[in-house]
C-alpha cells in the first residue's frame, strides 16, 4: 500500500496534519490537494476540534509549493484554472475553518508553501527554516491568493520586496516583517505550535470563530460591514451560554468550562 500524502493524528482537541511528501519537498500535487481538502471538510465538520496544524513530513521541508513536474505538462488556460483552483479552494477552507489554523513551518517553505503559510491563522516557524516566494525568478507571480494575504500580513512595502526580489528570508527575518508569529528553536516547530493550540483552548471557540470571521471582512477593507459584522457578533456573543460561564467563573475565581454554546 502506498503511504498516505497526508497523515492526521489527533492531539486531544487538535489535530495535526502533515504534508507527506518529503522526497518531492512536499510539494503539492493534485492527489495531495484533494486528500488535504477532504481532511479540511470532516475538520470543518469536527466541532469539538480546538486546533489544526499543518506541517510537512520530514526535517527539510513544509512544502515547496505545487508540483512542477505534474503542473508542466499543463497546456492550456482552462486546464490550469482547474488545477489550482482545486487549490485556492482548498486555501480559502483552511482560511474559513471554524478552528485556529496553525502552520508548523519546518523546513523550506517557498512559493505555494508559503502560500499555504498565509492561509492559515498562526505561523510557528524553525529558527532555521526558510520562506520565500521565488516566482518572480520563474516568470511567474504568485497563483494561489497569497499575494494578498502577504500584503495584509506585512504591508505593502515588505510584501513587494518579498516578491520582487524572489528570495528567501529566515524566520528571524520573517517575524521581523509580521509574516510569521513565532520562531522555534530548530527542531520544534510543532512542539511549540502545539503549545500554542494548548493556549488558544483556553479561550471560548465560539469567540475564536467569530474573530475570524470578522478578521474575513475586515481584509476586505469596508469598514462600514466591519463595524455592522462586529457588533452583530459581540451581541450574539453577550447572549451565549459561554459568556455566562466566564461571568461566573469570573465570580467564583475559577477557570471557565467552554463548550462552544
Amino acid at each position: 500500500m502506498p503511504e498516505a500524502l497526508v497523515t492526521a493524528e489527533r492531539r486531544g482537541d487538535t489535530l495535526v496534519a502533515r504534508l507527506n511528501r518529503p522526497d518531492d519537498g512536499n510539494a503539492v500535487n493534485r492527489a495531495l490537494a484533494v486528500d488535504l481538502a477532504a481532511l479540511v471538510g470532516d475538520c470543518a465538520a469536527d466541532k469539538a476540534l480546538r486546533a489544526l496544524i499543518i506541517t510537512g513530513a520530514g526535517p527539510r521541508f513544509f512544502c515547496t509549493g505545487g508540483d512542477v513536474k505534474a503542473y508542466a505538462r499543463v497546456q492550456d488556460a482552462a486546464t490550469l484554472d482547474e488545477v489550482f483552483d482545486l487549490i485556492r479552494n482548498l486555501l480559502d477552507a483552511i482560511a474559513a475553518l471554524h478552528c485556529p489554523v496553525i502552520a508548523a513551518i519546518n523546513g523550506y517553505a517557498i512559493g505555494g508553501g508559503a502560500e499555504l503559510a498565509l492561509a492559515c491563522d498562526l505561523r510557528v516557524m524553525d529558527a532555521g527554516a526558510q520562506i520565500g516566494f521565488p516566482q518572480s525568478r520563474l516568470g511567474i507571480m504568485p497563483g494561489w491568493d497569497g499575494l494578498g494575504r502577504l500584503v495584509a500580513l506585512t504591508g505593502r512595502a515588505a510584501a513587494t520586496r518579498m516578491l520582487m526580489k524572489g528570495t528567501r528570508v529566515t524566520a528571524a527575518e520573517a517575524q521581523a516583517i509580521g509574516l510569521v508569529d513565532e520562531v522555534a528553536p530548530p527542531g520544534e516547530a510543532l512542539a511549540q505550535a502545539l503549545a500554542l493550540a494548548a493556549t488558544l483552548a483556553e479561550t471560548a471557540p465560539l469567540s475564536l470563530a467569530a474573530i475570524k470571521q470578522a478578521l474575513g471582512v475586515a481584509d476586505r477593507g469596508d469598514g462600514t460591514a466591519l463595524r455592522a459584522h462586529t457588533r452583530a457578533a459581540f451581541n450574539r456573543l453577550w447572549f451565549s451560554a459561554d459568556h455566562k460561564e466566564a461571568e461566573r467563573a469570573f465570580a467564583e475565581k475559577r477557570t471557565p468550562k467552554f463548550n462552544g454554546t
